[in-house]
């Protein structure tokens, strides 16, 4: 499957969709990637977002901009543009538009892994040997068990992207590491593809120059 932007339309998205924006065929021209760690500071993701804002908006050719994020804990809270539309997804993170769907409630006990979270961002896998290099093998461990406190598995969004053999054994060494079970999930690519195409989607909401991101915009939590 590809996907035609239209030509006036560019994109700003968290590095965890590069896999699944380059599976359909989009641009590099046409997005503004940011690193995935921006998510664990809400303020630090809002500046860096309204900069990458602020470069299209002086490009005449533009006028609407795909915001691949979810509401990321305040993270788009008052983004506004002056000029361009910007249209987001009614996500609270970027797990439900990964896999197609707003997860069960039981999924609070999952870790999530797609192809562009193993290889674009940070995991507690990947925090573990950092962890490993400061404090040694016993207290990174513990570390990580804290962190995963109350997950019981690891599931692996197979996304448009494909699941490649790496990302298996990735998510199989972390579930072993952490003493949680492993399983895989096949993501619905509509929600995705509605949003890049600009198709009409209940999940989908543009937001007009010189209105604001606000939590009241997406459903609740939960």
């Amino acid at each position: 499957m590809t996907i035609h932007l239209m030509p006036d339309t560019s994109i700003i998205s968290c590095k965890v969709f590069k896999p699944e924006l380059t599976a359909l065929g989009i641009e590099k021209s046409r997005v503004i990637y940011l690193e995935q760690d921006l998510h664990r500071d809400p303020c630090a993701l809002r500046e860096r977002v309204m900069e990458a804002l602020t470069r299209l908006e002086v490009d005449k050719h533009i006028n609407s901009v795909i915001l691949l994020y979810g509401y990321c804990g305040g993270g788009l809270a008052d983004l506004v543009s002056k000029r361009l539309k910007l249209m987001i997804p009614l996500a609270h993170d970027c797990i439900p538009l990964l896999q197609g769907t707003c997860p069960d409630p039981l999924c609070d006990q999952a870790f999530f892994l797609s192809p562009g979270w193993i290889d674009h961002g940070l995991t507690p896998l990947t925090e573990y040997f950092e962890a490993v290099e400061k404090y040694g093998q016993e207290d990174a461990l513990w570390l990580g068990l804290e962190v995963l406190k109350g997950y019981k598995e690891v599931v692996l969004v197979e996304t448009i992207a494909g699941v490649r053999p790496h990302h298996l054994r990735y998510a199989e060494k972390m579930a072993a590491l952490f003493g949680l079970s492993v399983r895989k999930v096949t993501a619905d690519t509509t929600w995705l593809v509605n949003l890049l195409s600009g198709n009409p989607c209940k999940k989908v909401l543009t937001i007009n120059p010189g209105e604001a991101i606000g939590l009241d915009l997406y459903p609740p939590m939960g």
